[in-house]
């Protein structure tokens, strides 16, 4: 079974920009950096772009 097969919900560029949003901040907090949230969210959405204009089909479902 393929990694996207087990957690189709990780397609969505919303949900896996929230996931990996809370996770770096969590992260980040837990080691004592203080990063503000929109700050974190800004960079993850960057990030999100640049793949995927990169990769052209990352996302199944393309919403903009």
């Amino acid at each position: 079974m393929k990694f996207y097969d087990k957690y189709p919900q990780l397609k969505e560029k919303g949900f896996l920009a929230q996931v990996l949003t809370k996770t770096v901040f969590s992260t980040m907090s837990l080691e004592n950096q203080q990063v503000p949230m929109p700050k974190v969210e800004e960079i993850v959405l960057s990030l999100l772009k640049e793949q995927e204009l990169k990769g052209g089909h990352f996302f199944s479902n393309q919403s903009r």
